[in-house]
């Protein structure tokens, strides 16, 4: 663990212990008992602006409480708390799932948990990996890479069979030695068959790696492809490898694209230290599909739903990153032409 990690770990030891100090006062002295949490405020995505400032507004979450709901938030908060202080006391990192199955008759879903723990670290001001919590395994990777852990060991990533996508708080160094070219891809099912023909070995362009977080993008897989973007090729420290998205041609597609490129609304409190600028997008684009001089779909396209089209609409309307002048015409205008709301 780095000093910096260290001491980002102490801090947030500190914050919750001051909070189980104010509401054992509270107890003493027979008064209401409070929780402050920082919620997120949702504003248009901007390219230039990598996290959104924290907002200086605090809301109590209390007990007793007005409602069920805000009774059994209360709870729910302790219990994390009490699991984020053991762990970090111990030095030990544990995953959103593990604080689930400690007390699932509790927290009912995993997504009560995610919310919560997503909401703790926006209110200490700090990412979630200095909660010592980390995502459940999710992305697979397959290439020639080799890791180099904090505890000195090495890793080597190959052959023909993905893996899971190391965490990356375990990572001190990463060996893209020979790695050409780094590719996205949206679909799970499409990077089995990829990974299958082996790809990463024998393309054109020299070898490579493939990746997926199966969707859309979970945290441990956009550090991943970070880490990828920033380390420079050995032995030469020549740039790191280009990285490109290949995603369907739908409002979704184009959304995990821009998830891993610019970021997301919900952790743009850790944006700054997951997005990936650099990609550049493959496609599949209108003009891979679309006889543009009869403005016709290829056979076998697709209709989008009312549903795709209310997001197409929603992401040109709230993201300042598919907004004239925001540097992604291509995107805008295939975001724009899916969604029947522009030309193409």
């Amino acid at each position: 663990m780095t000093s910096v990690g260290r001491h980002a770990n102490v801090e947030v030891i500190t914050k919750i212990e001051k909070i189980f100090e104010n509401i054992a006062d509270s107890l003493l002295r027979q008064e209401e008992l409070s929780i402050p949490l920082r919620y997120k405020k949702l504003q248009p995505m901007t390219p230039h602006e990598a996290t959104a400032e924290l907002s200086s507004e605090l809301t109590n979450v209390s007990f007793p409480a007005k409602t069920p709901r805000e009774a059994r938030s209360f709870t729910v908060l302790i219990r994390i708390l009490g699991l984020m202080h053991e762990a970090l006391c111990d030095d030990v990192m544990v995953s959103k799932r593990n604080i689930y199955y400690k007390d699932p008759a509790l927290f009912k879903t995993q997504a009560v948990v995610d919310r919560y723990v997503d909401i703790l670290a926006y209110t200490f001001g700090v990412q979630r990996s200095a909660l010592n919590v980390t995502a459940a395994a999710k992305g697979l990777v397959a290439g020639e890479l080799t890791l180099t852990n904090v505890n000195g060991t090495t890793v080597r990533r190959g052959g023909e069979s993905p893996h899971l996508i190391d965490d990356v708080s375990e990572v001190q160094k990463v060996d893209l030695a020979g790695v050409n070219w780094v590719i996205i891809i949206e679909k799970e099912s499409t990077f089995r068959t990829l990974a299958s023909s082996l790809l990463h070995q024998n393309s054109r362009a020299g070898k490579g790696i493939i990746l997926t977080a199966k969707g859309y993008p979970d945290i441990s897989t956009r550090a991943f492809l970070r880490l990828l973007s920033t380390t420079p090729t050995l032995p030469l420290q020549l740039p790191p490898p280009p990285i490109y998205a290949l995603t369907d041609f739908d409002p979704d597609g184009i959304a995990i694209m821009s998830n891993y490129k610019h970021g997301s609304y919900t952790l743009s409190h850790e944006n700054e230290h997951l997005n990936v600028p650099g990609i550049r997008w493959l496609g599949i684009k209108s003009r891979d599909i679309v006889n543009e001089a009869k403005g016709t779909e290829a056979r076998g396209s697709l209709k989008l739903s009312g549903r795709d089209r209310k997001k197409a609409v929603k992401m040109l309307e709230n993201s300042l990153v598919l907004q004239e002048g925001g540097g992604n015409g291509d995107i805008r205008r295939d975001a724009g032409w899916r969604g029947g709301v522009g030309g193409g």
